[in-house]
Order: C-alpha cells, then structure tokens, then sequence
C-alpha cells in the first residue's frame, strides 16, 4: 500500500484549513495517508482544529517556507514516504471527487512523471492548467502549487520548490527547470479539478499588504531572482530542457509578466501615515468650515 503525506498548511484561516481538512478526509482510498497540518505562525484564536504542527513565523515567509517545514514535520514521522501531497488552504475540491486517488493513478500510469496537479477549469491567469477533454492527463512546462502530488522517488531526487520564495511567483517556474533537467515531466489532470476558494487570499485579509502590492513584490522578487541566478535568459535555458511534446511552454509568458514593473503605491506600505494625515486634513475642514 503506497503512503502519502499529505501537508496542509494554515496562517489564521481556521475557516479555509478546516474546510480543506474535512474534504481531505475522505479521499486517498486504498492508499496510507497521513494528513499533517501545519501552523505558520498562527495565532492561538487563527489555529485549525486538525492543526498537527506548529512553528513560529512572524514576518509570514510564505506558503513554500511552510511547505518545506511540513516536509521535516513528515520526515519525522516517517523518514521517507511513496509520495507528497503539497495541499493549499484556499482551495475547494468537487464534492465526491477523490482527488488524491485520481492523480496517485495518473502517477502511476508513467514512471517519469515527477508531478501532477488538478486541473482548474475557471483559473485565468495560469496557462495551460484547463483539462483537456477526452484525456486523463497532459504534460505542462510549469503546474500551479495549489494541490500537486508528487511522487516520493522524483522529490529525493529533485527536491521541492525553494523556501525562498516568500511570494508563489517563480517557485513552481524554478522547480519546473528542476524536475525536467534531471529527466522528469509535470503534468496536469484532465479528470480532476479544484477550484479556488471565495476570499481566500491570505495578502489582503491575514498580511496586510493590498493584491496589488503583493503583485508588485512578487514580480520584483520572481524577476530578479531568476535573472541574479540563471542569467538574462533564464527563460531560454529553462526552455532548452522541455521534451518536445509540451504543448504549451510558459517560461516566456512568465518573464514577460514579471518584468513588467508594477507601480509603488506608498498607501498599501503605509497605511497609517496616510490614515492620520486624512484625520488632520478632516480635523481643519471642520476649524476652517466650522
């Protein structure tokens, strides 16, 4: 019976995590899985229910540093496991749907697939992810991190995305090179799905930071990084390792995506300032008007 460690992790969304948790539940028949969920840094009121694992997190370093402290977490449980099932919080998987199941027998249908995520039929920001009709699976450049199997064998082998990254941008597109340099594939499933959940982001409701800000920083971080580390054309040298039947490479798209610059808006990095300069500006109308 293969064993899957399943890493779920939370930063004060007990509302997300445990919904996730209790779908989780149910899947992975005929298969020993472990669900392990992992607090970064979450306030005592802020923790799930099914919290397993805790460590502190101040600053929030992002969900890639939480998942690799759930990899320790399961590697004391059990040194080495068949396969991991890196699972975000703000996800929601059809009712009935085993997805675990689903994409542990895709894995099994090619020993090189290092990875696999469902298919996310409503994304519009992520080439490549909509399932594909009439297949079971096809192979992707790049897979989003919202819920990917990967096989135990592959990650012993390539590792997992960098803690680094304390924004999603530029994590998976550097795991991806990864994975393919050492003769791997990712792919997507066709026959199962996860949709994102309502309100879900942690920037904007735990981190106080705006989207846009979160944009702005992950682009900046995601275009630096990989320029500082794999040269001005990384997307080339990333490119060159990709089999010839990839329908659809994304390395390109994501460089052009992340060099374009977002503008600073000093309100989302300073709030406060520009709440009590509203108050004092408020505080003469009423003098002068009064």
């Amino acid at each position: 019976m293969d064993s899957v460690a399943v890493i779920v992790m939370n930063r004060d969304r007990p509302d997300l995590t445990d919904a996730v948790v209790e779908q989780l539940k149910t899947m992975g028949a005929g298969l020993d899985v472990e669900i392990f969920v992992v607090e970064a840094g979450s306030k005592p009121e802020g923790q799930s229910k099914y919290k397993t694992h805790y460590f502190r997190d101040r600053s929030y370093r992002g969900r890639y540093f939480a998942f690799n402290q759930g990899l320790k977490f399961a590697h004391q449980a059990r040194p080495t496991w068949d396969h991991y099932w890196f699972v975000c919080n703000d996800i929601i998987f059809p009712d009935g749907q085993d997805t675990l199941r689903l994409l542990w027998e895709a894995l099994q249908s090619d020993p090189c697939m290092a990875g696999i995520g469902p298919g996310e039929p409503e994304a519009d920001d992520y080439e490549g992810c909509h399932p594909k009709p009439g297949r079971v699976w096809h192979k992707a450049s790049t897979i989003h991190g919202l819920a990917m199997l990967m096989r135990g064998e592959a990650y012993r082998d390539v590792g997992y995305c960098s803690p680094k990254f304390r924004y999603s941008q530029g994590a998976g597109t550097e795991f991806a090179y990864n994975v393919y340099r050492k003769g791997w594939f990712l792919a997507y499933s066709d026959v199962a799905t996860v949709y994102h959940a309502p309100g879900g982001s942690t920037y904007g409701k735990v981190v106080k930071i705006s989207r846009h800000e979160y944009q702005r920083r992950a682009r900046k971080f995601a275009s630096s990084y990989l320029r500082r580390t794999y040269g001005e054309n990384w997307d080339e040298l990333f490119s060159s390792v990709l089999p010839p039947d990839i329908e659809s490479n994304t390395f390109p798209l994501q460089k052009e995506i992340w060099n374009k610059t977002l503008p600073w808006n000093p309100k989302d990095t300073h709030p406060r300032i520009f709440k009590a300069g509203s108050r004092v500006k408020q505080a003469l109308r009423r003098i002068f008007t009064g």
